[in-house]
């Protein structure tokens, strides 16, 4: 019995440190990597090789941890964003004239997201994991991280207009264009920044601290800490994003995953705040001006 308790005690260590091993790769790649480097300057291959990094880093820690998600508030709902929106994300890029976009499909990157969306799937499927079920409350809950984005861009809106310049304003908004556009911008947003940053900071991130013995509280503060560092390159440009808008979007994120448990809440909140941010910013900056 005591040799049987020793090689679980392996296994587990073992388990642990390829687990904290992950979550290393992609703090390193979201803070020094493409923050660090993007505070500096955007070279063309920066954002491939973050968003490529970041989702196989990610596909990796969800098939290890694949018998305990819901450990890291995943549910069935947040597995099925983060497995089909990035592959999503390509194909809207194409759709919005953006072929130049690396990450616009089929250029090359592009097919490197599909291959490990694709490799995932099989792998959980081949696997048969304990997978959490879809439910109505998943459902709902995105409904509510939905409704949380909406209030909060409403929020942010004048504050986001103080960084519009005049010259970017071209005559007054066209908004039947902007509304139109929402709901490709919406899924846009899932795939593109949802799915990248959700996963690591109010997932992984999350989930191991509570693991290592922190209170919530403290995990939903430093879990906003990190995010507002995660978005140092705004600091010079966009100061009022980096100390007020970044922050408060961490907090508002956490505190939905932290009530409903699951991301999937955070993915419709994030998605939605990014695709109306900026519009809404540019909607009161055109007549605040």
């Amino acid at each position: 019995m005591e040799y049987l308790a020793n090689i679980s005690l392996t296994k587990d260590k073992s388990h642990q440190i390829v687990a904290w091993s992950l979550l290393a790769g992609l703090l390193f790649l979201r803070l020094p990597f493409f923050g660090g480097i993007a505070l500096f300057s955007r070279p063309d291959w920066l954002g491939p090789v973050f968003d490529i990094g970041t989702y196989l880093c990610t596909a990796c820690l969800i098939w290890w941890e694949r018998d305990r998600l819901a450990d890291f508030h995943i549910d069935r709902l947040a597995l099925a964003i983060i497995i089909l929106f990035k592959p999503v994300q390509t194909i809207l890029l194409s759709t919005l004239m953006l072929n130049e976009n690396p990450l616009a499909f089929p250029n090359l990157p592009s097919l490197f997201l599909w291959i490990i969306s694709l490799g995932l799937f099989l792998a959980l499927w081949l696997s048969h994991a304990p997978l959490p079920r879809l439910s109505k409350l998943s459902w709902a809950w995105f409904g509510v991280g939905i409704l949380a984005g909406l209030l909060a861009t409403l929020i942010i809106a004048y504050p986001m207009s103080l960084q519009i310049d005049k010259s970017q304003i071209y005559g007054k908004p066209d908004l039947l264009a902007f509304l139109l556009r929402t709901p490709v911008d919406f899924f846009y947003q899932l795939g593109y920044a949802a799915v990248t940053e959700e996963p690591l900071f109010r997932a992984f991130l999350w989930g191991y601290l509570y693991k290592a013995g922190w209170k919530t509280i403290w995990i939903w503060l430093f879990q906003a800490g990190l995010f507002m560092l995660g978005h140092i390159y705004y600091l010079a440009k966009l100061p009022i994003s980096f100390w007020f808008i970044v922050p408060m979007s961490a907090l508002i994120f956490g505190a939905l995953v932290w009530r409903s448990k699951t991301i999937s809440s955070s993915l419709a909140a994030h998605a939605t705040m990014n695709a109306l941010g900026y519009v809404t910013g540019y909607i009161v900056a055109s007549f605040r001006m």
